[in-house]
């Protein structure tokens, strides 16, 4: 298997995927009408259940999702492309268990800014799931990576599609931003944190040495988030770590996925758009506030918990 890209810097890239493809963990999607056909199927019935809370079996069903869903399902109507069109950057994959197909992925041919692989079209089969496929290949993709010199992994997801959301943040990613959509990420020099959330208080701590390290207690009280953080994330900031860059809006996603509030006063609502990226839970709470207004006029099914506060205004109405 010839590495993708033409960069030095990217050639690691084209190891990672060589070693999982030799491992079994992955397998090409070869260039083959009915193969892609399938792929693209698995594609479209992911936007299915995620925007409309609707499984359909690409197997068994392909015909009704691109008859039927395929129009309702993208944005605009537009119809999916092939998967190999972009290959050079993004190649696809079949997600492999026991040597069977049982899913689907892409992995980035080279680096984008931060030095890390990307992980999308993640997609189980209805019939595989419950196996633990989906992260199973992530946490080989990310040892893989370290194994090549590559520090970590990434993957996208929308707020609306909240199964992702929260299967993202129960494998112990790190949120890395919110931009264009939520990025959540394994990086080389991130502790594991713990996130305990209960009726009207959370905590968000880290674990080193097998000891938790209590960072930020939280309070949903009404329309307003309650927010302390403890000596040790001041200690942090003074330290070459991510943690108190990532770890508020770590937070700030768990607490959103349990409705808690995310607004902490006037003030720091006023600066939102500082955050607005990554980083505090008003910058969050703006972007939610963006992305469902836009998958609303998308005719999208959006099925997320309501944060006390949030006024959920028309696109255009958003300031």
């Amino acid at each position: 298997m010839s590495a993708p890209g033409d960069d030095d810097a990217d050639r690691p890239m084209g190891a990672i995927h060589a070693a999982l493809v030799a491992g079994g963990t992955i397998a090409p999607l070869v260039m083959d009408d009915r193969q892609t056909c399938l792929w693209m199927d698995c594609e479209l019935a992911s936007l299915v259940e995620n925007r409309f809370f609707a499984r359909v079996d690409p197997v068994a069903r392909g015909a009704e999702l691109r008859a039927v869903w395929e129009p309702r399902a993208t944005r605009d109507g537009a119809l999916l492309g092939t998967p190999h069109a972009g290959a050079r950057y993004v190649r696809p994959y079949w997600l492999m268990q026991g040597g069977s197909r049982v899913g689907t992925i892409a992995l980035s041919t080279g680096a984008r800014g931060e030095r890390l692989i990307e992980v999308s079209s993640l997609y189980v089969l209805p019939a595989h799931r419950g196996r633990g496929v989906a992260g199973a290949a992530l946490r080989r993709a990310d040892v893989v990576a370290w194994a090549h010199g590559v520090p970590g992994v990434r993957v996208q997801t929308c707020w609306a599609w909240q199964p992702a959301v929260r299967f993202y943040l129960g494998l112990g990613m790190w949120v890395a931003g919110w931009t264009d959509a939520l990025v959540f990420t394994w990086r080389r020099g991130l502790p594991a944190h713990d996130i305990e959330i209960g009726e009207r208080e959370a905590t968000f701590s880290v674990v080193v040495d097998g000891r938790k390290e209590r960072l930020i207690r939280a309070s949903a009280e009404g329309d307003r988030l309650g927010w302390v953080e403890s000596p040790r994330m001041e200690a942090y900031r003074g330290e070459p770590s991510d943690v108190p860059y990532l770890g508020p809006g770590t937070f700030a996603v768990a607490l959103a996925t349990r409705g808690f509030p995310l607004v902490r006063s006037e003030g720091l609502w006023r600066e939102r758009h500082r955050s607005s990226n990554v980083g505090e839970p008003e910058g969050l709470a703006y972007k939610i506030e963006l992305f469902e207004a836009v998958d609303r006029g998308f005719g999208f099914d959006v099925r997320t918990p309501r944060i006390p506060g949030l006024l959920y205004r028309a696109y255009d109405d958003i300031d």
